[in-house]
């Protein structure tokens, strides 16, 4: 510690010191922008697919057990495969680009960003999120497509809110949103996308605004 310090910047050097080794903090604002890009391009796209697949996803008697056609059927395979596809394709690069903003800033405030509470954050933020798209692919496979959206937002907001007193305050105001937008999607199948794609894409890129100018730029 500074010897050079007064009382009360000795105590704000203290507290900030505690904050870096019980918490995570190197969050970047472009992470959540880069997020929140990733998903709004992602759900664009899923909703081109659905709507490119002669498939009304409002149809209640395609997701039970009622009779459906071999033409149908084959038609439900494919989107069911490409909308996988498009989800695991955007996890990786939204999770990818995440990661590089944060270690970039994490470097830039010279901390180890691989720390022990990082580890706790990755267990705690993994749970539920494996849950949920163990839960997603059940859906699939019952071609409850529909219910899938909603489901990611809920799981994905619970996510957060697990590892919302190990980081940021802003993370718990974040999960919160994302865990009402999914159920007021349940409730509004008929706009489930578009929730989703303002849930994972808009929230995400005012969060990262909102990071930025009050994080990064210091």
């Amino acid at each position: 510690m500074n010897q050079e310090l007064s009382p009360l910047e000795s105590i704000q050097e203290i507290k900030s010191y505690m904050q870096k080794s019980t918490r995570f903090l190197s969050l970047s604002g472009w992470s959540g922008i880069w997020v929140g890009s990733c998903g709004i391009i992602s759900g664009l796209f899923a909703m081109y697919l659905i709507n490119d697949s002669d498939i009304n996803p409002l149809n209640y008697h395609y997701y039970g057990v009622g009779y459906q056609t071999e033409s149908f059927y084959s038609l439900k395979e494919v989107l069911r495969f490409k909308l996988l596809l498009v989800e695991i394709i955007t996890f990786v690069v939204a999770l990818a680009g995440g990661f590089f903003f944060s270690v970039k800033k994490a470097r830039k405030d010279g901390v180890i960003f691989l720390n022990h509470v990082f580890r706790r954050m990755a267990i705690n933020f993994s749970i539920p999120l494996v849950t949920g798209g163990f839960i997603c692919l059940a859906f699939m496979r019952y071609n409850m497509l529909i219910f899938i959206a909603p489901t990611t937002l809920v799981f994905y907001g619970i996510s957060l809110l697990m590892i919302a007193r190990d980081t940021l305050d802003e993370v718990k105001k974040l999960a919160i949103f994302e865990i009402l937008l999914g159920i007021l999607s349940f409730y509004f199948l008929r706009y489930n996308m578009i929730i989703w794609i303002f849930g994972f894409g808009v929230l995400h890129i005012v969060y990262g605004i909102i990071m930025r100018n009050k994080y990064d730029r210091k």
